[in-house]
């Protein structure tokens, strides 16, 4: 069953984000907000453990199981499905976020950012995502965006005087919108978009966890490994890949069906075989040579 309509998409295409509702229930999403709060060693209850100085607003989180069953549920894969076009996706290695109310009267707005190369246009189709934990209102820290800009992002940087950097621009400018939903609730935007987690002017914390999802490569056996990697050794950081913390302390989270296709051990292609881990497949080449 669709989890966006043909209004949800028809808005996708126009304004470059979308929400799909409830792609989790709110008890998920209460449960992976207390792992969240838990692995950073803070207190919902107590504003006064909400400030590490050490973390900004991420939090290096990424091998919870319930990270996992939001990762694989079918409604966020649905959501996904339905904006690249194909349900034969990979999901993304991402982390979640814990943003405080800000303690400065006088802040202001956090600027915006893209997290793609601006070199090099036409720019590809990409997308990215933010599960909220929690109720989050407009003020809370929301995620923010300028609607409809990647319609624009070409003309916009050709217009830039020679040698301006348009990552230094005034982007807050461009005219943003402050994105609020619910718990449970999945935004979805095109890469191209400037945006930014909002500055918290509310009372609460924001909790929420990143994901995205992309088409699976055919053949890609490179790719494949990378990709397993990441969930079978609970590596850590956004291209670091890293045994950190979740390395030592806890299992692969265990998979679905869908999982395991979105992780990359089953194919999403007829052509391909089942993962076989690097290790087993040496053991086979060698007793195939020896028979």
């Amino acid at each position: 069953m669709s989890v966006l309509n043909q209004q949800d998409l028809d808005f996708f295409d126009r304004h470059g984000y979308v929400i799909a509702r409830q792609v989790i229930d709110r008890a998920q999403a209460e449960r992976t907000a207390r792992a969240v709060w838990d692995f950073a060693g803070e207190d919902p209850d107590d504003p006064a453990t909400w400030y590490p100085e050490d973390r900004g607003i991420m939090v290096e989180m990424y091998h919870h199981q319930t990270l996992w069953d939001n990762r694989t549920a079918p409604r966020i894969h649905q959501a996904f499905s339905q904006v690249w076009g194909t349900e034969k996706l990979w999901v993304s290695h991402d982390r979640a976020s814990i943003s405080p109310p800000s303690r400065d009267p006088n802040a202001k707005e956090h600027n915006l950012h893209w997290d793609m190369s601006l070199e090099n246009p036409p720019f590809g189709f990409g997308v990215q995502g933010v599960l909220y934990l929690n109720d989050t209102p407009d003020d809370q820290g929301p995620f923010v965006c300028v609607p409809g800009f990647h319609k624009k992002l070409e003309s916009w940087l050709n217009e830039l005087p020679r040698g301006a950097n348009p990552r230094e621009q005034d982007l807050l400018a461009l005219g943003t919108r402050r994105i609020g939903a619910d718990a449970g609730d999945l935004i979805i935007w095109r890469t191209a978009l400037p945006h930014t987690a909002g500055l918290n002017r509310g009372t609460d914390p924001r909790v929420a966890q990143y994901i995205t999802m992309s088409p699976a490569p055919k053949n890609d056996p490179a790719a494949r490994e990378r990709h397993v990697t990441f969930w079978r050794d609970r590596l850590s950081g956004l291209g670091r890949y890293a045994e950190e913390r979740e390395h030592f302390e806890i299992p692969p989270a265990k998979l679905s069906p869908l999982g395991r296709k979105l992780v990359g051990l089953d194919p999403w292609y007829r052509k391909e075989n089942r993962y076989v881990h690097p290790v087993f497949a040496r053991r086979r080449q060698r007793l195939r040579l020896r028979g």
